[in-house]
């Protein structure tokens, strides 16, 4: 009977421990979905990419007319392609780079909204 009474409260205290951890990591995966959510692909566009495809993604900027950017509303890009193009860049036919690299600049969630807003500039007709 005195070993019960010890392993109550032992008991007892191992699982609020457990309750704690296992609520901390079901936070902890909350806050990440949470701030994926939250990242806003308009603005990470318009902070990296406007500057040559545009503010509409048109590419109507002396910048996209020199590099000859083209018109993200016409673009039937694969949601892959355009992970890999925002990540490691573009290059000409003659490894000219056309388009920087972004992949050390942007989180996984900014480029994963980058991609979705990217998706919400194509023409709907």
């Amino acid at each position: 009977m005195h070993s019960n009474m010890m392993s109550s409260p032992v008991r007892s205290w191992r699982n609020r421990g457990q309750l704690l951890f296992f609520s901390g990591l079901l936070f902890a995966g909350w806050s990440s979905l949470a701030e994926a959510d939250t990242v806003d692909g308009k603005a990470v566009f318009k902070k990296n990419c406007a500057p040559c495809h545009g503010v509409d993604g048109r590419a109507r900027t002396p910048a996209a007319r020199k590099l000859k950017v083209k018109d993200l509303t016409e673009s039937k890009t694969t949601d892959a392609e355009i992970e890999k193009q925002i990540v490691e860049g573009k290059k000409d036919d003659h490894g000219v780079q056309k388009m920087p690299e972004f992949g050390d600049k942007l989180s996984k969630d900014e480029i994963g909204a980058l991609i979705g807003f990217v998706k919400s500039l194509r023409k709907t007709n």
